[in-house]
């Protein structure tokens, strides 16, 4: 094994501890509100970090067994529409805490990509990345909006 890719695989596991880390933090984050709108959001960021992690595991073993890329179409998970009467605002102050960490999560998941597209010279491998880094965008999009909502 190479020095590239063996830094590029390194880069891999540290992604996947990101997104794990991620996970974990979005499903307490889901646990400790009892506002179904952050109950909802916190959930699909949930689901999508773990797709992410699974993505990258198997692009983990792949390039290390056989040096090639996987392809990576996008999240097929989507943010379900907000309930009939479900209240649109109304996060606590804790909720809005984890919102401002979440935020900067996602800021940090967004740099961390790009810098491991810069170092990619596989074409298929930056699309995954570039695709990954989207999401990881769609994510601060849709977190952004509820903050900014409930802060007015």
């Amino acid at each position: 094994m190479n020095d590239q890719t063996k830094e590029t695989l390194d880069a891999i596991m540290r992604a996947m501890e990101i997104e794990k880390e991620t996970f974990d933090f979005y499903t307490r984050a889901e646990q400790k509100t009892f506002n179904p709108e952050g109950k909802r959001i916190f959930r699909w960021l949930a689901k999508t970090e773990e797709q992410h992690y699974l993505k990258l595991n198997e692009l983990y073993q792949s390039l290390h067994e056989g040096g090639r890329w996987v392809f990576y179409g996008g999240s097929t998970i989507t943010l379900d529409a907000a309930g009939a009467g479900e209240q649109q605002v109304g996060f606590d102050t804790d909720d809005l805490q984890a919102l401002e960490i979440a935020m900067e999560i996602e800021k940090k998941g967004i740099a961390y990509f790009d810098d491991l597209m810069a170092k990619t010279s596989d074409a298929d491998g930056k699309n995954m990345l570039k695709a990954l880094r989207d999401e990881e965008a769609e994510h601060l999009r849709v977190i952004t909006g509820k903050y900014n909502a409930i802060k007015g």
